[in-house]
């Protein structure tokens, strides 16, 4: 009887390792195609905790693991302004990426880490862990199953009060490093999902205040969007309201809700509600970060385009982009023109 054969995996290093890292250090753990082997964090204290866990070995710094020669793929999951720099030191170094939510800080940037690692033949991979949760794969299904009947409007809400909360890390309260700072981080997990379910977002309107955090930053943001199939959209996200997390899709038939955990689908028949379903999803945990880095494994093994790649990152950013363009001048502005723009960048 011959011996089954050994599974291949994708040896991986990964920088950033405390807070959010620790979540994808424990979904690299699960994917069978991925092997971790590295890790780097200035806090030396989270590394060790996790080498010790895991076996990988402490790097030095990024320079050393990413051109350490055993290495294939690296995953970043640091501060958004420094992604572009570690994404084209990856490409030079000819390693796979995946590098967290958002691609990067802004749209040349994320231009240049694209094609950088188009250049390189290597696969880019940006953490939009979002559309896999389980509520959003079976909204999916819901929606192509044309339940709701003509798709009329979508209102969403993903809020955190970490702004008033001790712990922030202080870039993630620096406007230049993390622009429109609830929406950067937070909101733009449902710009990717109201992409994913529906259409991109093509136009924006957006309004930004300071309501509670010191510093005058921008703290709560709402955005009128306009998706490329003409239904109309309103996203909000604060730093400093109480938990919020839902996204509702509005149809001539029916309603949607999606909420963290659980699904609710209510049709109805000349404007009377004749049916009310809810879909439990509690046991789901990590999944959509498993999922997520599983598909990596899978893509950089098989030389597979990931669902959420440079491209799905980039739009991401764009609408991000919009948005501030459109605070700072009280305008409309057209995501499509950020996009083929070659000279805009964020301020």
């Amino acid at each position: 009887m011959t011996a089954p054969a050994e599974i291949k995996r994708v040896r991986i290093g990964q920088v950033g390792i405390a807070n959010h890292g620790n979540t994808i250090v424990n979904a690299i753990m699960a994917a069978h195609n991925l092997e971790l082997v590295a890790v780097y964090d200035t806090d030396t204290e989270a590394c060790r905790r996790v080498a010790d866990r895991t076996g990988a070995r402490v790097a030095r710094g990024f320079e050393e693991m990413v051109h350490d020669s055993s290495i294939d793929a690296v995953a970043l999951v640091t501060p958004n302004h420094l992604h572009c720099e570690e994404v084209l030191e990856a490409a030079r170094a000819r390693k796979h990426v995946f590098v967290e939510k958002p691609i990067g800080n802004t749209l040349p940037e994320s231009r240049a880490m694209i094609e950088a690692m188009q250049t390189a033949g290597k696969v880019l991979m940006v953490g939009h862990n979002t559309r896999r949760r389980r509520v959003f794969r079976r909204a999916k299904g819901i929606l192509e199953a044309r339940s709701l009947g003509k798709l009329v409007a979508i209102e969403a809400n993903l809020s955190r009060p970490v702004g008033i909360l001790p712990g922030l890390p202080p870039w993630k309260a620096d406007p230049t490093k993390c622009p429109l700072l609830p929406m950067m981080q937070l909101g733009i997990h449902f710009v990717d999902t109201i992409a994913y379910l529906v259409s991109p977002i093509r136009r924006v309107s957006c309004m930004a205040a300071n309501v509670a955090m010191s510093g005058g930053m921008y703290d709560s943001i709402a955005a009128l969007l306009m998706l490329e199939s003409g239904i109309p959209a309103v996203l909000t996200s604060s730093y400093v309201s109480q938990d919020a997390y839902f996204l509702r899709i509005y149809g001539t038939k029916g309603l949607l809700h999606c909420s963290t955990l659980s699904l609710t689908l209510e049709t109805t028949e000349d404007g009377v509600v004749t049916d009310t379903r809810v879909e439990e999803f509690k046991g789901e945990g990590a999944e959509s970060y498993e999922l997520q880095m599983q598909e990596f494994g899978e893509c950089v093994l098989n030389n597979r385009l990931p669902e959420t790649g440079g491209e799905e990152g980039l739009r991401a950013l764009a609408v991000i982009e919009a948005m501030a363009q459109s605070v700072a001048t009280s305008a409309v502005i057209d995501v499509e023109h950020l996009l083929y723009s070659n000279d805009h960048h964020t301020t």
